[in-house]
């Protein structure tokens, strides 16, 4: 098969005289790789420690990495809604380099420089040196170490969960051994691809369904292409063979962690683990958040569908006119026999009114970034579209049309939840820099090819497109700068500690070092413990684990399982000291817990009846539910009935 771009070619797309100068591949040859490195280093340097919240979600990795290091078995004594494998591997980390955050970090460190290196091969691909450069460059500003508010659970050092990383991993690994096969035809690289689908499969369900779209674009069009080309049976042929080759590559990694579940709980069991990520959707939680849970509908924009769905089309309205403006007036330069006054006016009202919007798009609600899954969805479907009447008429440009087509797919379907909550800020970083970039492939590579004429050079559409990309991950990588020097404050301490913003900017980095201070003076025999609704922060910082499978108790994660399912834990293991850390989330539409039964008011019921205040932090005297924390000890080992009510 041929050759998705091949660099050595004649270039026919206008820019020969500028892109084959000896100076240019010198210079993207050398220096382009050192700034990227020193880019990324410059961002570690600048951030770091600073990447995690001391209380919300990441905690939870460090927690589960700990106790599987310790010999605890996921989806028994750990409940989790996610995938085994990222899971698996920290937890491994930590029985090999010790137990610690600093050890978390280096893993994660290393999963995302193998992430940028499989980016800067699928858009070196697709793309030509250039487009691996922006590439690099957005990913490191902008998704990498991302923080833009206090709290941080949206970037690849500290996730807000291991499994999006590792499953993003995944898919780019499916893209990655798809274009390598599609160059040399070579089998082993199915196998790669299948080995990234298992690691897709064994985490996350979103990056696996942008996985099946790719490799189901890709099998059907090179079947179909050898059909067309008069060999039915060949077609035939070369799928079953690449199906084997692909499942070889995905049975490589699923077996192992058949076997580790199965030698630990048995054939159901096992199946059950490595296929979580499968079943686990069509549960009967999944149906009970679908319909009875109003917090979960917010989240997700099921609550609002219609409105959601306007305003990206809206914003992604936008994105396609500035840059459609753009490319018309490249198209302009290239027609020009005299480039004169007025042509130059039009060309500074075009290009200036299309920083404006991209600077209101920027500003508006969901972000810049957030702005590409509608046109890339487009994009994708048109490229699909193309590619499938390529293969039935076996055209001289399938084999480049295909590579563009299975990362657009990819890109559009990871974009799915986005386009009905263009606000999940926890769910961006992993789920639209594959559509981003994507989308800067479009306009700094593909939208040139269409300019030239009568020999005038394109370059300025890709140098504008360059400069725009350029621009927006400086400023977004400047604005992380900002968020992250405000962070001074110690939380933890050793290998574990970790910086978080003062306590007159936030206050749970405090409170943190206050349960940890008031567990070690007032119980420190205690063996068990347990935080509502979040803190299992301070269960992995003080090496005390929690008698209960569920680690948070959040609107959401209360309703994957129920409070009577709490309660009745509870009853069964009642831990030796409990934390309610309250919060007032409200702004992030998340009610303070106990606030009514889907929030936990059962739960706070039924610990007044069972538990007592031993110590009490709190902004408001007046309920436990007021920002701040309460130190509970059962009743018969605690003398102190300090009433326990829930906010009305």
């Amino acid at each position: 098969m041929s050759e998705i771009l091949p660099e050595d070619a004649p270039s026919t797309d206008g820019q020969s005289a500028w892109w084959q100068t000896r100076w240019l591949k010198l210079a993207l040859t050398v220096l382009e790789p050192l700034s990227v490195a020193g880019l990324f280093v410059y961002m570690l340097a600048k951030s770091w420690l600073r990447w995690g919240d001391p209380v919300v979600d990441f905690p939870r990795d460090l927690y589960i990495a700990w106790r599987l290091s310790e010999g605890d078995l996921l989806y028994q004594k750990i409940a989790n809604w996610y995938g085994p494998l990222a899971n698996l591997i920290e937890g491994a980390g930590f029985k090999v380099f010790g137990v610690g955050l600093d050890t978390m970090v280096w893993m994660n460190i290393a999963l995302t420089v193998m992430v940028l290196l499989l980016l800067r091969g699928i858009f070196g691909a697709i793309g030509n040196r250039l487009m691996v450069w922006l590439c690099s460059v957005s990913f490191i500003c902008i998704f990498m170490a991302g923080h833009y508010s206090e709290a941080s659970v949206f970037n690849f050092i500290t996730p807000y969960v291991a499994q999006s990383t590792y499953s993003f991993l995944g898919l780019l690994l499916v893209l990655w051994g798809l274009l390598k096969h599609l160059k040399s035809d070579h089998p082993i690289w199915l196998s790669v691809a299948g080995l990234g689908f298992g690691v897709a499969y064994l985490d996350k369900p979103e990056a696996l369904l942008a996985a099946v779209g790719a490799v189901g674009i890709y099998f059907l069009t090179q079947t179909m292409r050898l059909a067309r080309q008069g060999a039915s049976a060949e077609g035939c042929r070369w799928l079953l063979k690449s199906t084997a080759w692909f499942f070889g590559g995905f049975m490589c990694l699923w077996l192992p962690v058949f076997g580790y579940f199965f030698t630990r709980g048995g054939f159901v069991f096992a199946m059950r683990a490595t296929n979580f990520v499968v079943v686990f959707p069509l549960s009967g939680s999944i149906r009970h958040l679908v319909t009875q849970a109003p917090f979960f509908h917010r989240q997700m924009g099921i609550d609002r569908p219609a409105q959601n769905f306007l305003l990206q089309l809206k914003m992604g309205g936008v994105l396609v006119m500035v840059c459609a403006a753009i490319i018309v007036s490249g198209w302009a330069w290239a027609h020009a026999r005299r480039l004169s006054l007025a042509w130059w006016a039009w060309w500074i009202a075009m290009v200036g009114t299309g920083a404006m919007a991209c600077w209101l798009v920027i500003m508006s609600n969901g972000g810049f970034v957030r702005a590409v899954a509608f046109p890339v969805g487009l994009a994708a479907a048109g490229y699909t579209a193309v590619v499938l009447w390529m293969a039935w008429c076996n055209h001289r440009k399938f084999s480049r049309t295909l590579g563009l087509a299975i990362v657009g797919i990819a890109a559009s379907l990871m974009l799915m939840r986005v386009l009905l909550n263009v606000t999940l800020n926890y769910y961006g970083f992993y789920m639209t820099p594959l559509a981003l970039l994507f989308w800067v492939q479009l306009m700094v590579v593909e939208a040139p090819l269409v300019v030239p004429h009568q020999g005038r050079s394109a370059w300025p559409v890709a140098a504008v497109f360059s400069s725009i990309g350029l621009f927006l991950g400086v400023y977004l990588g400047a604005t992380n700068l900002e968020v992250y020097a405000r962070k001074t404050y110690p939380v933890g301490e050793g290998r574990d500690r970790s910086y978080t913003a003062r306590p007159e900017v936030y206050v749970s980095g405090l409170e943190v070092n206050m349960m940890l201070e008031a567990f070690r003076k007032l119980t420190p025999a205690a063996r068990t413990l347990v935080a509502f609704p979040e803190g299992i922060s301070v269960n992995y910082l003080l090496r005390v684990p929690t008698p209960l499978t569920v680690l948070e108790f959040r609107p959401v994660a209360l309703g994957y399982v129920g409070p009577e399912h709490v309660i009745e834990e509870l009853k069964t293991h009642p831990p030796d000291v409990v934390y309610i850390f309250a919060s007032d989330l409200s702004d992030n539409n998340i009610p303070y817990f106990g606030a009514d039964e889907a929030s936990g008011r059962n739960i706070i019921l039924w610990l007044n009846d069972n538990y007592s205040i031993a110590f009490r932090y709190a902004k408001s005297e007046q309920t436990i539910t007021g920002d701040g924390i309460d130190l509970l000890l059962p009743k018969a080992a605690n003398d102190n009935r300090l009433p326990l009510l829930p906010k009305q």
